[in-house]
């Protein structure tokens, strides 16, 4: 026989019973939904059926290793996630027609977050975590929609390789990739596919600033390249000896491998910008059990295992992280929520000011 759950409306909130389980939840004005205490989360998620699902946008190695965290801290749940890979266009597709299968769902700031919003369950994450009914630092919440938040951060950085690159070229500040005897000497490097860490400078610089530098900068005639991975890797292996602002975790990444004369640094202001955006899908029938996978992704175990699978993938905001260690007393120019839907036009105007055509929308 089946049991319906049965929803009856209190001035304070709302109470739902489901077979064997009663727990406690309000929503405001607004329609977002919050729990009163963590215990009454636990309790609403033991009451939720079926496998929980997660994308998100991490390796699949790293996201089973999460799993199994999120299993070992709750073990009634039957989880599962999955690689977001390149499908983003794709998932979106699916969660606006309401046919995503996913619980929690990663984000894409290149497709607009403004596309996912109105997709996304209304679950007051920010209220709840100014409360401390969830662990999860308040600064990865957007203010202006808390139902999302943002696990994770993407530095940028200085690369060089100390073999090859003069001692009295060292970069101190952006202006030292500047000095005139970097200009047409085969040692610099810009990569044309991507210019997020220069756009980030706007924040605080101002984009009049950041288009200056950019010119100067193409000015210098770099070496263009594509592709971060690919460039810093032959710059390790000795065909530049310093590249323009790029992913610090990419330099990292090979650094650790097998290139301890490759080199990062974080200039300041340290471009800082929202990574690994989520929320959950409208669709879920699993927001309690959702919101329990949330708050372990901000956990300090989970923010050191996107630090080092990442690597240095983990958010500035859980304190004592490496990341957040990685800034700690530095000025960053951080692109926060309300910033970013101006760094992929910003980075069309850098590519324009070196020189590079760019697509004009129809």
């Amino acid at each position: 026989m089946n049991v319906l759950k049965t929803l009856s409306i209190a001035a304070c909130g709302i109470l739902l019973a489901a077979p064997g389980t009663v727990y406690s939840a309000e929503k405001n004005a607004a329609g977002y939904l919050s729990y009163a205490s963590h215990d009454e989360i636990v309790k609403a998620a033991r009451a939720e059926s079926g496998k929980f699902m997660a994308t998100f946008a991490f390796d699949q190695k790293t996201i089973d290793k999460v799993i199994k965290m999120f299993k070992a801290k709750y073990s009634f749940v039957d989880a599962v996630g999955q690689e977001v890979g390149d499908a983003d266009a794709r998932v979106l597709l699916e969660i606006a027609a309401g046919t995503n299968p996913n619980d929690v769902v990663h984000m894409e700031e290149e497709l607009g977050l403004n596309s996912y919003y109105p997709h996304i369950y209304k679950i007051d994450l920010l209220t709840m975590a100014q409360k401390g009914v969830i662990d999860i630092p308040v600064k990865m919440i957007n203010p202006k929609e808390p139902k999302v938040l943002s696990v994770g951060s993407a530095l940028a950085g200085i690369s060089y390789n100390s073999k090859t690159l003069p001692a009295d070229l060292t970069p101190k500040s952006y202006e030292d990739l500047l000095n005139p005897k970097l200009k047409n000497s085969g040692l610099l490097w810009a990569d044309v596919s991507q210019a997020s860490g220069i756009a980030a400078l706007a924040v605080v610089w101002g984009e009049d600033k950041v288009l200056e530098y950019a010119r100067k900068l193409g000015a210098q005639r770099p070496v263009w390249t594509k592709g971060a991975t690919r460039s810093i890797t032959a710059m390790a292996a000795g065909e530049y000896a310093i590249g323009s602002l790029n992913h610090y975790h990419s330099a990292y990444r090979i650094q650790q491998r097998n290139a301890p004369h490759l080199r990062v640094v974080l200039l300041e202001p340290v471009p800082v910008r929202l990574n690994n955006m989520l929320g959950i899908n409208k669709t879920s029938k699993k927001p309690a059990t959702s919101l329990l996978f949330i708050e372990v992704l901000a956990t300090a175990e989970v923010q050191d295992l996107f630090n080092k699978e990442g690597p240095i993938k983990g958010s500035i905001f859980r304190e004592g992280s490496l990341t957040n260690t990685l800034v700690k007393g530095k000025k960053i120019a951080f692109v926060g929520w309300e910033d970013v839907a101006i760094i992929e036009p910003l980075q069309k105007r850098i590519f324009e000011a070196w020189g590079f055509p760019v697509a004009k929308p129809r």
